[in-house]
């Protein structure tokens, strides 16, 4: 128990610091912040305010791979691909291990018309989910883009939408099965190895 004397020394002690404190949280937040406000626009569909966002991490904190990635995306659905292609190459650079960049890295060169790249990507991604089904889907996709002729742009979008489509579904799985589970789970989930939640 704290006497009078105790109980002053520590309510000052504390009023001295907060300033401290609070600048560095602020300081420190407020990246996340700002990516956490771009993650939120993505995932409702409002690219130009996720791209805003993600550009003004990325100006605090130019070491932000999560925020390039977002750029990245958000650029990929204003079907910016070139932007994408260059957001994401950064981020794959940065950290190749990361499935979200590989995926949308692979997406953007596909929509392009560069099958040769895309393929490369999409088979990184391939070997990082942890999907079966989601791997599958990738090879079905691969074996459609290896003919002699380039694909038209039609079948280029529908093989894009269709890889897009099957990881969002199987995030969502991942994350009901998370949401649901009644206790403790050793199943393997990584949010690092998605990248993204929506």
């Amino acid at each position: 128990m704290l006497d009078g004397k105790n109980e002053h020394r520590v309510a000052v002690t504390a009023r001295r610091f907060y300033p401290v404190l609070l600048t560095t949280l602020v300081f420190a937040m407020s990246g996340c912040t700002t990516v956490g406000l771009g993650q939120t626009a993505l995932s409702e569909g409002r690219y130009a305010e996720a791209a805003s966002n993600f550009e003004a991490a990325l100006e605090e904190h130019p070491d932000r791979t999560d925020a390039l990635i977002g750029l990245g995306i958000a650029r990929y659905q204003q079907t910016s691909y070139d932007d994408a292609v260059a957001h994401l190459s950064q981020a794959v650079s940065r950290n190749p291990k990361r499935a979200d960049a590989q995926l949308y890295l692979g997406l953007s060169y596909l929509q392009r018309g560069d099958e040769g790249s895309a393929a490369e990507h999409l088979r990184a991604f391939r070997d990082l989910t942890r999907s079966a089904r989601v791997a599958e889907q990738v090879d079905d996709a691969l074996r459609l883009m290896r003919t002699e002729h380039s694909l038209p742009r039609e079948s280029r979008h529908f093989i894009a939408v269709s890889l897009e489509s099957a990881m969002k579904s199987e995030q969502a799985l991942q994350d009901a099965r998370w949401g649901y589970a009644p206790g403790p789970s050793y199943d393997y989930y990584d949010p690092y190895a998605w990248g993204w939640r929506w």
